[in-house]
């Protein structure tokens, strides 16, 4: 990947302007960005598979719950984050990437996303319709914020319907949402409901983002001490803190509402 030359801040109010998703680079990192202010994707040029926003290590957690992924979907691609460490670091496993946005595709070069093949196939598509079409993910990973919210053809009952509809038994679904968004409780409640309570919220380090988990059967809640188990022998080929993310789950399964308790120290984040 070759490195690109560093824009100007008159080029990036341009970019802003455009309501384009646009490339920041500044030394190693490499990010992806809807304006000033909002970071969507960050990758780092020497390990361009490993996550760097709390969220997205923080949405790896699917792999605690369940003891085979086999088949991820994905809807929302971004700058490639969850796809590039789901490649590389679940090599068993096959990605399939819905992305509704044309110019984010057309950005993978930038971010070091891998072509199309056998094990990954990314579709410039409506997530929601592209849903209706698919079965049988054992995860499936909804990261689809824009800098005007979450689509709201990807926040209703009827989509997670479809998200429950498209997971195989015992498949995890996880859902990206925004601590601070006012509809973050319509939101959970909607999903809580369609999978029967089976579902809870986790934070992410550095950020307000709250990442939702629910299971489509199987055993719920799920036992706290396999889940740990899981974690330290996967920890061994992840660069993701798994036993971190264990104990997130943890501290969410022991609330009512299936809420982790909000970390104090956080900052706004994409």
């Amino acid at each position: 990947m070759t490195k690109q030359p560093s824009p100007s801040f008159a080029d990036l109010f341009a970019e802003t302007l455009s309501g384009k998703p646009f490339v920041y680079e500044e030394g190693d990192e490499v990010s992806l960005m809807f304006d000033l202010t909002t970071v969507q994707s960050r990758m780092k040029r020497q390990t361009p598979q490993d996550l760097i926003l709390g969220y997205t290590r923080s949405m790896i957690a699917f792999c605690l719950l369940q003891a085979n992924t086999q088949h991820i979907g994905m809807i929302g691609l971004g700058g490639g984050s969850l796809a590039k460490y789901c490649h590389h670091y679940l090599p068993d496993c096959t990605i399939k990437v819905a992305e509704i946005d044309a110019d984010v595709i057309a950005l993978r070069d930038r971010f070091a996303i891998p072509n199309d093949c056998a094990r990954l196939k990314i579709d410039c598509v409506d997530g929601a319709a592209w849903l209706k079409r698919q079965s049988a993910f054992d995860s499936l990973l909804v990261d689809a914020y824009s800098q005007s919210g979450m689509p709201e053809s990807l926040a209703t009952a009827q989509f997670f319907d479809d998200c429950r509809a498209a997971l195989a038994d015992q498949g995890v679904l996880v859902v990206n949402l925004w601590g601070s968004d006012a509809r973050f409780d319509s939101y959970y409640q909607r999903i809580r409901t369609v999978f029967d309570g089976a579902a809870i919220a986790i934070g992410a380090d550095g950020c307000a983002n709250r990442i939702v988990l629910a299971m489509n059967g199987g055993k719920f809640p799920p036992n706290s001490r396999a889940i740990m188990q899981r974690a330290q022998a996967l920890s061994k080929t992840h660069s993701v803190d798994l036993p971190a993310l264990a104990r997130r789950i943890e501290r969410a399964l022991r609330h009512p509402d299936g809420l982790e308790p909000a970390n104090r120290h956080i900052e706004a984040a994409g």
